[in-house]
């Protein structure tokens, strides 16, 4: 008498076991190269939104009238902040370019227009 469990079906075969773990082995790389995707994708984002906050406070500075280094450092990072001034049509306002670069690479991550009153006499350009 045979039990089941011993007979010629009674389990998977070596090559079966292998080619399950072949599929697992590419479905986990395939898994982790996205999870490394993603990752760097939210490193990104956050480098850009810190270089948006940098690029603001740089321009705010600038119509307050107060010098700040070209370099700043926020949320552990330094970041490298450039200024370009232009004049326009209007000889009381500047149109004032700022472009934010991490210290560590060349590339801008954000670069913010904005204008100036140059004025002088305290008034102000309305919103």
């Amino acid at each position: 008498m045979t039990s089941a469990a011993n007979g010629p079906e009674a389990g998977f075969t070596l090559l079966e076991v292998l080619v399950a773990l072949a599929v697992l082995a590419v479905g986990a790389v395939s898994l982790l190269t996205a999870t490394q995707t993603h990752v760097t994708r939210i490193s990104d984002i956050e480098n850009r939104t810190v270089a948006r906050w940098v690029a603001d406070n740089r321009l705010a500075a600038l119509r307050i009238g107060v010098q700040q280094p070209d370099v700043v450092e926020m949320l552990g990072q330094s970041w490298d902040v450039g200024v370009t001034r232009m004049e326009t049509l209007d000889l009381d306002l500047q149109r004032v370019d700022v472009a934010v670069a991490l210290s560590s690479e060349n590339r801008n991550l954000f670069t913010l227009t904005g204008f100036i009153d140059t004025a002088g006499d305290g008034a102000q350009v309305p919103q």
